[in-house]
């Protein structure tokens, strides 16, 4: 099956993702979107790493950790390609105005607190929490970004529809569903 979406993450982030460290991407909306606002098109998307806005300073202890043994991550780097080797499905999508309820997300991302819940405020109170199951494909797609795909957006479309190949889950089936819920347990209590 092809995609031609992807979501624009940090590479650190993306490296949880397919560690199966983290199932939770909260997001907002990139200045480069209509209003601001993040939508959610699609329900798979390829996860697009990129160094845009990362900082060693908004991630808790795991995060921390991941960098320390992995400095690579955060290198910027010298190619303008980019290799993608993870695609999304959304298993739930709530959009979080209570701020009391943000905190149960924490355990299954790699944000700290401060950062989770300055992105909360940014702008006007609320944020979107995308559940994700990931998925590695059997042949990583390198390509050279296009000038449409830069800046600060969350969603880019790909030059192509690309081929997701053989998908091997990141986490298997039971797990994911026993984490994902009770993080809607959390989120909706």
């Amino acid at each position: 099956m092809a995609c031609q979406l992807a979501l624009k993450e940090w590479n650190v982030v993306c490296e949880a993702v397919a560690r199966g460290q983290q199932i939770v991407l909260a997001r907002k909306g990139g200045i480069a979107e209509p209003e601001g606002e993040f939508e959610l098109p699609k329900n798979r998307f390829w996860l697009y790493p990129t160094h845009f806005h990362e900082a060693e300073s908004k991630l808790n202890g795991l995060g921390k950790k991941l960098l320390q043994e992995h400095p690579e991550f955060v290198q910027v780097p010298t190619s303008p390609e980019v290799t993608m080797h993870l695609v999304c499905e959304v298993a739930e999508a709530i959009y979080l105005e209570d701020e009391a309820k943000l905190d149960a997300s924490l355990f299954e991302q790699i944000l700290n607190r401060e950062a989770l819940h300055m992105r909360y405020h940014y702008r006007a109170p609320g944020i979107h929490i995308l559940v994700v199951r990931a998925y590695e494909v059997s042949q990583p797609t390198t390509l050279t970004p296009t000038e449409a795909m830069s800046g600060c957006k969350s969603w880019v479309e790909l030059p192509e529809a690309l081929e997701t190949g053989d998908l091997h889950p990141v986490l298997a089936h039971a797990d994911f569903e026993v984490r994902k819920n009770l993080l809607l347990s959390a989120l909706r209590a």
